[in-house]
């Protein structure tokens, strides 16, 4: 009966298809109307032209020799052609493919001006339909941003905080959730996830970003079931917009050196190429924090390779592929720790060797002038070799990824689109832990290995009233082996434009996602604690999320702005993997959720230019993050219970200086129970961070400081003075563990 079933699931996948293609032709069929488009005086054919149905937003352009083709439109008859410089123009009761619109040009010829205008650092997306916040490459230029775990401080959205005190893993956290709940992608396809998990913050060079944009709450549908509290999705740099050649160097005062280069090449109107490298290398060891004889940051080299391909036939064709190696080694730990010191029982050693290959590749093309098809492939392989003291960790990945799209213009204006994606990931680790020396060696596997094969099918149709209001309602059916469970996953977004510039959003959903429970939980080896299962086996995650944003922009002046932006966010857990640290100061207990667990989360914002060259960024944020722990209702460990931010930006003239200044108010965290003396509740705390960088015509120079106030955390490693027995946990991080840190760097951009 499994096997038939299985068959009619694949059998069901294909007839989806099927549908879809021959719905995606249909538009193929429908009768077409065309003509030219020329400069009334000179008779050259103007490219680029915009051509719209009046009344709607069906639409197309004219290609290179002024020529278009609009399909017919049962409700409109009327055609407005547009193009800057020169006077639109409507026709009236259009039909025929032999059209001949000669445009009037309004504008005088001038003499040369070049008009500047200022990216934002940090905005809104107000036309988005979820709570989008985007960092663009000036907010990204503002941080020394060696990496995208250093990409967040200056967002009160997303936290970020270090796994343990001796392997350097960072972690992030949205809407009060560790970062495994939020789908992480590049350029709209699933990227970091699974075993990547750990050190992934550390593989994207913040010189390679154009920005980074957050959306808070559900996922649509078309990016999958995983994503519960929101997506973070970057935007590499494009190779037909870049500069032909760049240089970022990167010195701190710990002796960390990084470069980064890129080289961009345009061969034709049509295809472009971009190489990028990074390369980061830290050869010194420091012990300022707690002198207790372990290195406050481990060694670190990283090589990273990236090529990308685009390629691109007006509006009727586009593919971007791209392929990236990276390979990462780390030491650390006792400060007289060697690499060839690898099981020794008298120095406590850390260290690790990661490899990773991704490829990609995503092609559109035009159906129709309402209609559009696109494919996105992806895979990946992983693997990590790492030791924590006694304990051995080996982890490897193989990922495919497959998902196709179309999007469709219906009458009035909406937009259906329908897909289908199928999913093979081979999670395969073993870990031998001893925490301890007298503890016994227990051995994992294959209970956290897996395969796990997920084809799914999605629609969802977009509702559209005028510019002021539009819903989009999506279901998706996924069906995993590995939990063999057949998963329904409804979302709901909606976004009114209210008038008088408010912007109020809704969005509502349901999540599932399975658990990497030891990768997601590294900082777990670099303690003396037993890890006990609970359960025999670990149900898949499941939870549903719900929230609503208010935004209002203001016109201060001419040119200045203040916005205002406030939302909540609620999510509820139908089942949860908990990794329980107070129910025995010596274990962690790993099992299904028995009762409840749930976050609540409030947060404003307040963006301001009162005057020329200086903004403002204000956030506050309340997490009211709660599980029940063996029978007792407790917040969530390691979560701030509230965050203050404020971010202050100023241009001089012609952008010559530039200098930023953030600083972070981190409120109360509850530590779990441990060997050591952190009990109870960390006390609040201030980070700070500025820089200051002074721009010339194709280089510019920064210096900067991190940690400002010099705040760490007083004892990063417990048990430091006997690392082989129990007592020893360096999982125990809630405030810094870099000290006051000074970095200078050199950007070069030839055009």
């Amino acid at each position: 009966m499994k096997l038939i079933f299985n068959i009619l699931q694949f059998g069901a996948v294909r007839v989806f298809l099927c549908i879809m293609l021959i719905m995606a032709c249909c538009p193929l069929m429908a009768q077409q109307v065309g003509g030219i488009v020329t400069d009334y005086v000179s008779g050259e054919p103007l490219i680029g032209v915009k051509v719209i149905w009046r009344g709607t937003s069906i639409g197309t352009t004219t290609n290179k020799d002024g020529h278009f083709t609009l399909k017919e439109s049962q409700n409109a008859t009327d055609i407005v052609v547009s193009y800057t410089g020169y006077r639109s123009d409507t026709l009236y009761n259009v039909n025929g493919t032999n059209i001949k619109v000669r445009l009037v040009q309004t504008s005088m010829a001038l003499q040369s001006v070049s008009v500047h205008a200022r990216r934002k650092a940090v905005y809104s997306d107000f036309s988005s339909l979820t709570n989008k916040e985007v960092t663009t490459v000036e907010g990204l230029r503002g941080l020394a941003c060696c990496n995208l775990g250093e990409s967040f401080e200056n967002s009160a959205t997303i936290d970020v905080g270090y796994s343990d005190a001796v392997s350097g893993s960072k972690q992030i956290q949205l809407l009060g959730l560790t970062g495994v709940y939020s789908q992480m992608l590049l350029e709209n396809i699933p990227f970091l996830r699974g075993l990547t998990t750990p050190y992934g913050l550390g593989y994207v060079p913040g010189q390679w970003m154009e920005s980074i944009s957050v959306s808070k709450g559900v996922a649509t549908v078309k990016n999958g079931c995983e994503a519960i509290t929101g997506i973070i999705n970057l935007e590499y740099e494009k190779p037909d917009k870049g500069d032909r050649f760049s240089i970022n160097l990167y010195e701190n005062s710990d002796l960390k050196s990084e470069i980064t280069t890129k080289f961009n090449h345009r061969f034709n109107d049509h295809l472009s190429t971009g190489l990028y490298l990074f390369g980061t290398y830290s050869g010194r060891r420091f012990d300022h924090i707690g002198h207790d004889g372990f290195a406050d940051y481990p060694l670190q080299q990283q090589l990273n390779v990236l090529n990308r391909w685009d390629y691109e036939v007006g509006h009727d064709f586009h593919s971007q592929t791209l392929v990236n190696y990276i390979h990462e080694s780390r030491l650390g730990g006792d400060m007289r720790f060697e690499r060839s010191m690898r099981g020794n029982d008298s120095i406590y050693g850390f260290g690790g060797t990661s490899n990773r290959l991704y490829f990609m590749t995503k092609n559109g093309f035009m159906i129709s002038n309402t209609a559009s098809f696109g494919s996105q492939v992806s895979g990946s392989w992983f693997r990590h070799d790492a030791w924590y003291g006694l304990s051995e960790y080996k982890g490897e990945e193989k990922d495919v990824y497959v998902n196709l799209m179309v999007n469709a213009e219906v009458s009035g204006g909406h937009i259906v689109d329908y897909g289908a994606s199928f999913r093979y990931s081979d999670m395969g680790e073993e870990l031998m832990y001893k925490p301890y020396l007298t503890a016994a060696v227990l051995v994992f596997d294959p209970e956290i290995s897996f395969v796990e094969v997920v084809p799914g099918v999605f629609g969802q149709y977009t509702f559209r009233y005028g510019d002021d209001f539009n819903a989009t309602f999506g279901m998706r059916y996924d069906y995993n082996s590995h939990h063999e469970r057949h998963l329904v996953s409804p979302r709901l977004h909606a976004r009114w434009h209210m008038g008088d510039q408010y912007v109020l959003r809704l969005s509502a959903g349901r999540g599932f996602r399975t658990s990497n429970v030891i990768a997601e939980n590294i900082g777990l080896l670099a303690s003396g604690r037993d890890i006990v299962f609970a359960d025999t086996k670990l149900d898949m995650e499941e939870a549903w999320n719900g929230g609503i944003n208010l935004n209002k922009h203001f016109t201060i002046s001419e040119g200045h702005s203040l916005t205002v932006s406030i939302d909540y966010f609620h999510t509820s857990f139908v089942n949860q993997v908990v990794v329980d640290l107070d129910a025995n100061a010596g274990q962690a207990i790993i099992g299904n959720l028995v009762g409840r667990s749930w976050s609540n989360v409030v947060q404003a914002d307040v963006n301001i230019e009162p005057f020329d060259g200086f903004s403002v960024s204000l956030a506050g944020k309340i997490n009211s993050v709660f599980c029940d722990y063996h029978g007792v209702r407790m917040r969530k460990p390691y979560t701030p219970f509230w965050k203050g931010l404020a971010v202050f930006t100023y241009h001089t003239r012609f952008d010559k200086w530039r200098f930023d200044f953030t600083t972070q108010l981190n409120g109360p965290q509850r530590l779990p129970l441990n060997k050591g003396t952190l009990q109870g509740e960390a006390s609040p705390y201030i980070y700070m961070l500025g820089q200051i960088t002074r721009r010339f015509k194709q280089f510019e120079v920064y210096v900067g400081v991190e940690n400002i106030t010099d705040y760490v955390q007083e004892t990063p490693v417990i048990g430091a003075d006997n690392p082989f027995s129990q007592a020893f946990d360096a999982s125990v991080v809630y405030a810094p563990l870099m000290g006051r840190l000074f970095y200078v760097g050199l950007r070069l951009n030839v055009m």
